[in-house]
């Protein structure tokens, strides 16, 4: 038998599961992240050719969402140094949470009426999802490595931009009850669409707010998950700062241009006053840029460098915060594959004087 047919014949042995895990982490992100494109793309035709109007596509996109956002996220987790399965740990706390916060803030504001879901609400049940995620693991799971609070909010806040990019487009499938925006006279979809049209009341064009948030979304997503997953790194909390600071001025922005029978009030209710959401839209924004400047001042009072974009390779104890990093001591090589800080080092070998 010749060496070719050996190795064909160990190819065969090893099967289509054990070649695909010798791949490269990043080939096999690539491969399964493509395949989840694929099947919901086909499941998109599939429901649309059979169930058309009466599928629940709102339902359908956020759910995609969570599906791309978790796999794509887990995807960075790995290529940080965080333990592999960090993601998950902390996803089954913050989803659930998410709904649950969408739905009270939206009755808090709205006389209790839990009918519907708000977008910042579940940003806030989420928040309060990785809390709780982060006490149960550090008490009853105390095997699991240690993540602080900031490090896993940079790590959502770049992919919840990628959720809310895709999430907003399932606005148009739920109009007239949406999010729609104020009457409007041009007719130019996705930035103006028809609400409340039927036999006995002909409809009005009112402005494309979900599609413009989604635009806005990905618009900062984009920079945001290239510097995130590129070689330059930056000081805890650097990113959901940048994330507050993005959306809190889109939001408080677009609830200007919120139609008042959608725009919950501050003071409850709907109607034309100040929103809830720009409220909490100022505190994002507040966050953002204090969180930003202390560190900066903090960093120039103990005359420390500045940790914001610097190469992986020059990092050290001299930029300020470097040491509360994961870049500092890192769960795992980048790989998916966990680095253990307690094994023995192995002593070099001995050399005669000849030095061979």
């Amino acid at each position: 038998m010749t060496d070719n047919e050996n190795k064909e014949k160990d190819k065969e042995k090893k099967g289509v599961w054990n070649r695909f895990m010798a791949l490269s982490y990043d080939r096999r992100f690539l491969i399964i992240f493509g395949s989840v494109i694929v099947l919901f793309g086909l499941a998109v035709l599939i429901l649309a050719l059979t169930l058309g109007e009466d599928m629940n596509w709102y339902g359908f996109i956020i759910g995609a969402a969570i599906v791309l956002c978790v796999v794509w996220g887990q995807y960075a987790c790995v290529k940080q140094g965080y333990y592999s399965d960090m993601v998950f740990d902390y996803v089954i706390f913050a989803v659930p949470c998410a709904f649950g916060g969408g739905v009270l803030y939206y009755g808090f504001f709205n006389n209790f009426d839990f009918g519907g879901i708000a977008v910042l609400g579940a940003l806030i049940g989420a928040g309060i999802g990785l809390i709780l995620a982060k006490l149960v693991y550090r008490y009853a799971f105390k095997n699991k490595p240690s993540v602080s609070l900031l490090q896993m909010l940079d790590l959502a806040s770049v992919f919840i931009l990628l959720g809310q990019a895709i999430g907003r487009i399932g606005c148009y499938f739920a109009h007239p009850q949406c999010c729609y925006g104020i009457p409007v006279d041009f007719d130019v979809f996705p930035f103006s669409y028809v609400v409340n049209s039927c036999p006995n009341h002909p409809g009005q064009l009112h402005l494309g707010n979900p599609f413009i948030e989604s635009i806005w979304c990905a618009i900062g997503f984009i920079p945001m998950v290239i510097m995130y997953l590129s070689r330059r790194k930056s000081f805890n909390g650097f990113y959901i700062s940048l994330y507050c600071i993005w959306y809190g001025v889109e939001r408080f922005v677009l609830e200007f241009f919120r139609d008042p029978a959608q725009k919950l009030t501050a003071a409850g209710g709907f109607g034309e006053s100040f929103g809830a959401s720009q409220v909490v839209s100022l505190l994002m924004i507040a966050f953002g840029i204090i969180w930003i400047a202390q560190y900066i001042v903090r960093a120039l009072l103990a005359g420390k460098k500045i940790m914001i974009l610097v190469p992986k390779d020059k990092l050290s104890d001299e930029y300020f915060g470097y040491e509360k990093t994961i870049y500092a001591r890192p769960h795992g090589d980048g790989n998916g594959n966990p680095i253990d800080y307690t094994a023995p080092v192995s002593e070099p070998e001995e050399t005669d004087g000849e030095g061979k």
